[in-house]
């Protein structure tokens, strides 16, 4: 290569990682992305589900504590939708929008809807997959810790 690799390089090259299961190529990628960007929690977010999918919950629970010990903060993820002149703003994980309990009722029948025709959740999604790992991962540190 006639230049030397950007963030954008590196990140590319991770993202192919991860979808490869290249985990050691993955880290070295991480490695490099965050001499350029050590602020930027998505390298760790993207190791450490590299981890969680192949059930190495030591090091999802060290990409963690290196991110506390980093200061850095993963982001959550937000949307928005206009409706009648309102902007209403949705972060993931935040339940205090003041119709929540409509918004997820209509959620979960859309869900149900679209599993009978076949829709299957994607768990290389990271939102998916944290929450179906959250037991598994408490288990590990439990016996970590105990």
């Amino acid at each position: 290569m006639p230049m030397n690799p950007n963030a954008v390089v590196w990140g590319s090259l991770l993202v192919d990682c991860k979808v490869h299961g290249e985990i050691k190529m993955g880290k070295h990628a991480v490695e490099k992305l965050l001499e350029i960007e050590p602020w930027n929690s998505g390298p760790y977010v993207l190791l450490s589900n590299m981890y969680a999918e192949v059930g190495r919950w030591g090091d999802v629970v060290r990409m963690r504590k290196v991110m506390r010990q980093q200061g850095v903060i993963k982001q959550p993820g937000c949307s928005w939708i206009e409706v009648e002149r309102k902007v209403n703003v949705f972060l993931a994980k935040d339940r205090r929008h003041p119709h929540k309990n409509w918004i997820y009722s209509v959620l979960k029948m859309l869900t149900e809807q679209m599993k009978l025709v076949g829709y299957i959740s994607d768990a290389n999604d990271f939102e998916f997959y944290d929450e179906q790992s959250k037991s598994e991962l408490r288990s590990w540190m439990d016996a970590a810790v105990g």
